[in-house]
């Protein structure tokens, strides 16, 4: 589990604790790490601006570029196609090393002096894979608000340390960032802040377009919620900037909120093209040697023991695992249906391990909080509505055989001091309780 520090402090102030010290008492807690990453810690990096292009006298694919960095105005041969005249743009000064222990010199290129780089995303050593084609062919181009001579990483958010957990298979409530916020909580005695879920709806309700029905034991909650209107476009910075921390490549702002919401709660959800899977939504366990194409754009043979929601007819997904193509969120689609369900664990190993493991599938095996089905929904729901320009239908369609009731547990302080090998009063494992937010 990767967490990122600036991803953690949305949900608890550690603004003042280094990363390291965090991981080393955690790693006291009993969850190791295995490593700690540092983005942007890159000396003699700056935000310039290209003040004069011209083409290199010997060359037809450079170009010789007058570029301001604030302090002073440098000349630099660049070789990317992309670079013009009065971009912000990001420079690497003489002095300045980059990922692979590539040192910028002072240089000449072609009979030309050159006093600096003019860098890409990529050669700044974030992967190819998170970044648009645009940044992959040529240089990274910033926003004309971006200060002159000030670090870039800083301005685009990406100045962030990562912590790689080795998570035991009994923590799956530290497989999201909400989770982990309540562990380093105890730690520190510090209370975690709850995302926004203040949802305004329509008038128009979700019954009037879609009905449920739940056919196997299998799915002992399943909720949808309909989301309508949405505007498909690039994420804000930080939502891809916190899925970038956590190994997630963004895709656009719709795909990018389910992704989000998951890494958030740890309860992964799944988005419908509303106007594809038509009214009738039944979830019921697959027949042997049905076939599905998930969203990978793979034919799978299913079994009885694989779990499928449907149209009423023919499979749209496969439960806690992946979706079908036929109901992919495109850039076209309009409106959302949120799918927020618990499925039982077994099954949903069985099935990653035949047909295919993802994101979803590691958190439904490992178990869920169902605590955070209904928050999940709601809190997608609110972010539809606030960076996509959606509308949310008034209710919710719900199916809830399980029950949701707090456990009891009689502990006795004798037992727990002979299992741990230590002597806690009754006021130290109180004041445990009270970090957890646990009641007694």
């Amino acid at each position: 589990m990767k967490v990122s520090k600036k991803f953690l402090n949305d949900y608890i102030d550690i603004s003042n604790i280094s990363t390291k010290e965090i991981a080393d008492k955690m790693l006291l807690a009993g969850n190791e790490y295995e490593s700690i990453k540092t983005l942007g810690n890159i000396k003699n990096l700056v935000i310039g601006k290209v003040l004069e292009k011209i083409k290199h006298p010997d060359s037809d694919h450079l170009s010789i570029c007058t570029v301001d960095v604030g302090d002073e105005t440098l000349q630099i041969v660049c070789g990317a196609p992309n670079v013009d005249k009065n971009q912000k743009v990001i420079v690497a000064k003489v002095g300045a090393t980059l990922p692979g222990d590539f040192l910028i010199k002072e240089t000449t290129i072609r009979g030309v002096s050159s006093n600096g780089m003019i860098c890409s995303l990529n050669e700044l050593g974030i992967d190819k894979k998170y970044l648009k084609e645009e940044d992959i062919n040529g240089i990274h181009v910033l926003s004309e608000d971006a200060p002159l001579g000030s670090d870039p990483f800083t301005y685009l958010d990406l100045d962030d340390e990562i912590i790689d957990f080795e998570l035991t298979a009994d923590r799956s409530d530290l497989l999201s960032i909400i989770g982990m916020a309540y562990e380093v909580g105890a730690i520190y005695d510090l209370d975690v802040k709850y995302p926004d879920i203040n949802l305004t709806e329509e008038n128009i309700k979700i019954e009037d377009y879609h009905s449920l029905k739940v056919e196997t034991k299998n799915s002992e909650s399943y909720l949808l919620k309909r989301v309508d209107n949405v505007v498909i476009k690039e994420s804000p910075s930080f939502i891809k900037n916190r899925l970038i921390s956590s190994g997630i490549r963004p895709i656009n702002n719709v795909v990018d909120i389910s992704n989000y919401v998951m890494l958030e709660t740890g309860q992964p959800l799944h988005f419908f093209d509303a106007d594809k899977i038509g009214k009738e939504i039944i979830v019921r366990m697959a027949n042997d040697n049905e076939k599905i194409i998930t969203l990978d754009n793979k034919e799978r043979t299913l079994n009885k023991d694989d779990i499928v929601i449907t149209d009423g007819k023919n499979p749209v997904a496969l439960a806690g695992v992946m979706g079908d193509l036929s109901t992919e969120v495109t850039t076209s689609t309009k409106n959302i249906l949120i799918e927020s369900a618990h499925f039982n664990s077994t099954n949903i190993r069985n099935t990653s391990k035949r047909v295919l493991r993802s994101e979803a599938s590691l958190r439904f095996e490992k178990g869920i909080n169902l605590e955070m089905i209904d928050f999940a929904i709601k809190r997608a729901a609110y972010l539809l509505s606030k960076y996509a320009s959606g509308k949310v239908l008034k209710g919710s369609l719900k199916h809830n055989v399980k029950e949701k009731r707090n456990i009891k547990i009689n502990l006795n302080i004798n037992k727990v001091n002979n299992l741990l090998g230590i002597n806690l009063s009754l006021d130290e494992i109180t004041k445990v309780f009270d970090k957890l937010k646990f009641t007694y």
